[in-house]
């Protein structure tokens, strides 16, 4: 009998195979592409917009799901929205962009794509605040009084934001490149990121303990395995 247990071996994988291949054809459908454009496309008639990666996560091993959650900014009206499915594509597009804007309108009605912090669009718009000249002879942004909460947000209290990090923004996004800040301290590998949104980083430190967890059990019973084939075959691991 034991000469037919590759063979049932063999069988069992290729009855497998129409299972795998349907799971396949079916994964991503009905998942959006590109949720952002819908939500733009609900925005056109609004002066002004901010579109926010405000949470994602996956779920499941075998066939993991992506999931992303927006904030979305219409002048001073804020919204979370509920979670919704992406294309894993579309997921690992965006992996490194948590908690910046990845499509915005300005009152100007220009319209951008490029990932950037958040708050930065209102940096220049005089209903929201002023450029202040400093001692050491640059220019601070300032935000009016009703919205100074727009600076904490921002974490921008230790070191505010100047005229030349604007400018550096505004270089990176008339070339189409994502700002991540002076110091690159935002988006998910950003320290101001890691502060706002701790959630997201233990749920991301919670699937990698599973994940190494998984993979060790996997290697001691492969491990077991093998010491039992040795001694079935008369193998000895004694002196």
């Amino acid at each position: 009998m034991t000469e037919f247990k590759p063979l049932f071996r063999e069988i069992g994988r290729f009855s497998l195979l129409p299972f795998l291949l349907t799971a396949l054809l079916f994964q991503g459908c009905g998942v959006a592409q590109n949720p952002v454009k819908k939500i733009q496309s609900e925005l056109k008639g609004e002066k002004e917009y901010a579109i926010i990666l405000n949470d994602m996560r996956e779920q499941g091993n075998f066939f993991p799901s992506y999931y992303h959650r927006y904030r979305v900014d219409v002048g001073e009206r804020k919204t979370v929205r509920s979670f919704v499915e992406v294309d894993k594509s579309y997921y690992r597009k965006n992996r490194p962009y948590l908690g910046m804007v990845l499509a915005s309108k300005t009152v100007d009605g220009a319209v951008s794509t490029t990932p950037f912090p958040n708050g930065y669009q209102y940096v220049g718009n005089s209903q929201y605040g002023r450029w202040r000249d400093n001692s050491s002879g640059g220019s601070m942004w300032e935000f009016y009084g009703k919205y100074m909460l727009m600076s904490q947000m921002m974490n921008w209290a230790g070191y505010g934001l100047s005229r030349n990090h604007h400018n550096n923004y505004a270089s990176y996004r008339s070339t189409g490149r994502p700002y991540y800040g002076p110091n690159r301290q935002y988006g998910t590998a950003g320290t101001v990121t890691k502060k706002q949104k701790p959630g997201f980083y233990q749920r991301r430190m919670a699937k990698k303990s599973r994940s190494q967890s998984r993979f060790q059990n996997k290697i001691g019973q492969r491990m077991g395995r093998s010491k039992n084939t040795f001694r079935s075959r008369g193998f000895s691991f004694g002196k």
